[in-house]
């Protein structure tokens, strides 16, 4: 097999003639967990649905373990477990029903480490689905997702209507037992502290592209949000490449520049600023500042 589960080549999506997804080309490798960010319609949910068979590309390829999205197995489905978002059950069954439902369907079934989910969730067997809450749905979707013992884990906003408990308890069980032996895991969240606590890489959507594509690491090491004191006022332009936001007021400007280096230290001091403060980062105000326009420079490492 790949050492890549997900793989994604050249992938362009249109709907009704507005390009919603651009050029896409990205490889998930094995063990990985690999947070998706994007904000609100920029392509996340798409490019999953695309993954999975369940929408197709404009042009591109996308695979998953070595198979092509079109044309996906049963027993290769069998291997992928998935939470959509919103978690959408069949509403009429009883949750015992329901279980008995996906078990039946499944190629492998966890009896023993589903229970200790529905335990650890505390989700009652006997009502029907719709009488669920949200954050109950939620647990049950991703316990199901679970107990199938999948290689590969995609997860759509897997963690919305769960509170702040049960949400660290998935996680945590996300990333003992999931990613053992080589399990991968593709998830997208717009909660960005949880991506932040278990992604391993990081992969930013903004403007239809992929502006972002690294690792966690490298990210937080690659992009400096700098404050620069200027005698007069400030340049009109630093002459610099990858400045993903700039902004000025009176003798001050605040710039942020990713892949900073050396050189682009240099080229800045030519300027004489009076004085040059970095201003910390967490990979919230990274996705932040790289979701502000639609051209922020790709980070690919």
């Amino acid at each position: 097999m790949s050492d890549y589960p997900v793989q994604i080549d050249n992938l362009t999506k249109f709907y009704e003639g507005r390009c919603v997804l651009e050029d896409i080309n990205l490889k998930v490798p094995e063990g990985c967990i690999y947070g998706l960010l994007g904000r609100n319609g920029s392509g996340k949910t798409t490019i999953i649905r695309i993954l999975l068979g369940l929408d197709f590309p404009t042009r591109g390829r996308t695979s998953l373990l070595d198979c092509d999205s079109a044309n996906l197995s049963a027993k290769t489905h069998g291997r992928i477990g998935y939470v959509a978002e919103g978690h959408n059950l069949i509403q009429n069954y009883s949750v015992s029903r329901l279980i008995k439902l996906c078990k039946d369907l499944s190629l492998k079934w966890d009896e023993g480490f589903f229970r200790s989910l529905i335990e650890t969730f505390r989700l009652p067997t006997d009502r029907k689905v719709s009488k669920l809450s949200t954050g109950m749905r939620a647990q049950l979707n991703l316990s199901l997702a679970m107990a199938i013992d999948p290689e590969l884990l995609i997860l759509d906003d897997p963690t919305l209507g769960l509170d702040t408990v049960a949400r660290r308890q998935f996680l945590e069980l996300a990333v003992d037992l999931l990613q053992k032996d080589g399990r991968t895991i593709l998830f997208s969240s717009h909660i960005l502290s949880d991506v932040e606590r278990i992604a391993d890489r990081i992969g930013v959507l903004a403007g239809g592209k992929l502006v972002v594509d690294c690792s966690l690491e490298e990210l937080k090491n690659r992009v400096r949000k700098l404050r620069l004191i200027f005698g007069d006022r400030p340049p009109l332009d630093l002459h610099l490449t990858e400045i993903v936001n700039c902004q000025t007021a009176g003798r001050e400007m605040t710039v942020t520049i990713a892949n900073y280096n050396e050189q682009k230290k240099a080229v800045i001091d030519t300027f004489k600023p009076e004085s040059v403060t970095e201003i910390p980062m967490s990979l919230e105000d990274i996705f932040i500042e790289c979701t502000k326009i639609n051209k922020s420079p790709l980070m690919s490492v």
